[in-house]
């Protein structure tokens, strides 16, 4: 068996853009990837890796049960994996993810199944997105209000994100969050929230590194009134000693890994004990193999992993295997209203999100990731084709 075509997909459709890869074997088995860039900026530029990671190492048409060696191969040769972030690693994730359906279609197995099994056979999830459709401050809290009739026991919330009026959201920078405003207003809303959901429903809080260090102190301590499982990302990405010095000065438990990348980026933080929750983002830093040895690291520090998703249904597919696979896993990210958003659910045949119920995603047989696209819906946003 070899691979002998590669399509990527760049998804423009609003909101985020998903990279998708599908790779056809000789025999007509598809596999599907996807890289993780689809939101801030870098899709094209993931596309791009891709198209030169398939045209320099893929040519001829490679073993895809060999994805391992690929992946090394890559990483030892490509020069810039190796210290490198997102662009690189976003695509060399679609490329394994892709090989690792193949895999399981041609054995007629669940990908979880390669990575050691199924442990859990549901999925406990929490909603993100559930403030899609907002304009104001104001409607913040019947939206919380009605993901948690939906069945969704704990929601994430961006404090210090700003709605503009068409209802997107403007993450902000805290070289311009010194004003106690910012603050006042994020109190604000949490509380609203909180009432809203009433004591039972948790509230996690994305800070995005938004705010000074000394700031983001002393609003996680203000903050810890309205009882908030954890707080995400409270420091720049790669900063352990800001993340040593939180552990140290805050109540919350701390949650970072959307912006490291490979088993080298956690081993410093793991090895500073100063988190409690790791979100490795399958579909960019390296793949479910990589991921998967990023959650048995955890295991040996007593920590629990998070995958993180923010991508189409493809990614919510990826990470269903990978946490129905890993023994510390904690929740899944979920969300759940982007089906009505255009070009992130609806290209897929048998999306997981269908079949979510009261916040918990069962965990199916079906072989491979269990997913197809359709490529009538996908074929106006085709990049590049290759036939190896």
């Amino acid at each position: 068996m070899k691979i002998k075509t590669a399509n990527i997909y760049l998804i423009e459709s609003g909101g985020i853009r998903p990279i998708i890869l599908e790779l056809i074997t000789d025999d007509g088995t598809v596999g599907i990837g996807e890289a993780g860039v689809a939101y801030g900026i870098g899709g094209t530029a993931a596309a791009g890796m891709l198209k030169d990671i398939i045209e320099r190492y893929m040519q001829g048409g490679v073993d895809p049960f060999r994805s391992e060696r690929l992946w090394l191969e890559i990483y030892d040769h490509g020069f810039w994996a190796k210290g490198g972030g997102a662009v690189a690693f976003s695509a060399m994730s679609a490329i394994e993810q892709a090989m690792v359906d193949i895999k399981g279609k041609a054995l007629g197995v669940p990908v979880y199944e390669l990575l050691g099994g199924r442990i859990h056979d549901d999925l406990r999830a929490y909603a993100n997105g559930w403030y899609f459709g907002a304009t104001k401050d104001a409607d913040l809290p019947a939206a919380a209000e009605k993901a948690a009739k939906d069945g969704y026991k704990a929601l994430k919330f961006y404090p210090f994100v700003k709605i503009l009026p068409e209802g997107r959201l403007r993450h902000p920078s805290f070289r311009a969050c010194s004003d106690p405003d910012v603050v006042r207003r994020a109190l604000y809303n949490i509380s609203e929230i909180r009432r809203a959901v009433g004591p039972d429903v948790e509230i996690m809080l994305d800070l995005s590194a938004g705010l000074s260090l000394d700031d983001t102190i002393r609003f996680c301590r203000r903050v810890a009134e309205y009882d908030i499982t954890y707080v995400e990302e409270p420091a720049v990405p790669g900063d352990t000693g800001a993340l040593v010095k939180l552990a140290n000065s805050i109540e919350q438990s701390i949650a970072v890994g959307e912006r490291l990348y490979t088993r080298y980026d956690f081993r410093d933080v793991l090895e500073s004990r100063a988190v409690d929750i790791l979100q490795p983002d399958i579909a960019n830093t390296g793949g479910l193999m990589e991921a998967r040895r990023i959650a048995a690291m955890a295991e040996t520090y007593s920590l629990k992993v998070q995958p993180h998703i923010c991508a189409s249904a493809v990614s919510t597919a990826v990470g269903m295997h990978f946490s129905a696979s890993v023994p510390n896993f904690y929740i899944q990210e979920h969300f759940p209203y982007w089906a009505r958003i255009p070009g992130h659910v609806d290209f897929v045949e048998d999306p997981i999100e269908d079949t979510v119920r009261n916040g918990s995603i069962p965990v199916n047989d079906r072989p491979g990731l269990g997913i197809s696209i359709n490529q009538a819906r996908l074929a106006e946003w085709r990049w590049a084709t290759f036939q190896l």
